[in-house]
């Protein structure tokens, strides 16, 4: 087979992990790349290695699969969600390779639940009629996909720097940006943190009147020590109950205990403890403070790590469920 990846939005320069937030899906793709040299490959806006990322239509019209690692495709339908120039700029380029999608297999890595395939299907390649076009989704896997982040995290930290580090000085952690219908109740919460005597650090898009210590910073190198001071985190969920974020198990690895909104996790898929949840600020409010008692911090995250871990896979574990599914997908467009 002839086989594209593509980023039909931003472009990603991928030389490996937690340099971009689909990560988990690149290296896997990367591994299950040098595992079946039977296909031919190319790129359209990605890059792995030192080259820039290239838009080049002519590697859409080639390719018999196209594999999509989809990131906020719904933020250019619908509810307008970014400047118009750059919408603009995003549908010209889509304009050039939309026809060459045509009786095309396409595979989405999806993270975001707005990016659906009757999302892909009625809008970004609206008037195209595909071959077919097949999710690889982040819950799919044990532990989602995303566990992926939690052994590259613990990659990255430095033994030699904790010991030496003050410990965690800070109560709340929060790293990522708003999504257009949760102007309600993650909108509203974060206020109710930022105005709480509770500290915080602050990284990415917030409501206006929150200051915050940074823009998003996708390089975590860079994030890692900025986190590690935090007790704790928030996770919430967004159109599915039954989702589950990268969030969390990115907390844990952090060492921070994560706690959930609502019905986040509807199926309690992460082995998520009563004591984590809340539906209302003044108790997450109570239990962060709880936590600035050092012994019960600790035996909080140690409880919360060995119950996520009862799911979370082995690294060549999430790659051997991703190659089984790639491997699926790519027979089927063969027969």
């Amino acid at each position: 087979m002839n086989i594209t990846i593509a980023r039909i939005r931003s472009n990603v320069k991928y030389n490996g992990p937690l340099e971009t937030v689909l990560d988990s899906y690149f290296e896997n793709y990367v591994k299950w790349v040098k595992a079946n040299p039977q296909h031919k490959y190319d790129t359209y806006n990605v890059s792995f290695g030192k080259e820039r990322p290239k838009r080049t239509p002519e590697t859409i019209k080639w390719a018999d699969v196209i594999v999509i690692p989809s990131d906020s495709e719904f933020r250019y339908h619908g509810e307008l969600q970014m400047n118009p120039k750059d919408l603009a700029k995003s549908e010209s380029h889509m304009e050039k390779i939309r026809p060459y999608f045509e009786g095309k297999s396409v595979i989405v890595f999806r993270s975001d639940r707005g990016d659906t395939r009757e999302l892909y299907l009625n809008e970004t390649l609206k008037g195209v009629k595909v071959r077919g076009l097949a999710i690889i989704d982040e819950i799919d896997f044990s532990g989602n996909i995303h566990g992926m982040k939690y052994h590259f995290i613990q990659s990255l930290k430095n033994p030699l720097a904790e010991m030496m580090s003050d410990g965690k000085t800070t109560d709340f952690g929060y790293w990522g940006r708003m999504k257009p219908s949760e102007k309600n109740v993650r909108e509203k919460t974060i206020r109710q943190i930022y105005r709480s005597e509770m500290s915080t650090v602050l990284v990415g898009g917030f409501p206006s009147g929150v200051v915050r210590q940074s823009k998003w910073i996708k390089d975590w190198k860079k994030l890692l020590p900025m986190l590690e001071p935090c007790r704790a985190t928030l996770c919430f969920n967004w159109l599915d109950p039954e989702a589950t974020t990268s969030r969390y198990p990115e907390a844990l690895s952090i060492g921070m205990i994560p706690f959930v909104w609502g019905d986040y996790d509807k199926n309690n898929t992460y082995n998520i403890d009563d004591w984590q949840r809340v539906n209302r600020f003044v108790d997450l409010e109570h239990r962060i403070k709880q936590l600035r008692d050092e012994t019960l911090f600790t035996l909080k995250l140690t409880e919360y790590r060995n119950n996520y871990k009862k799911v979370l896979l082995e690294e060549f574990e999430y790659f051997d469920l991703f190659s089984h599914k790639m491997d699926l997908l790519i027979d089927l467009h063969g027969k």
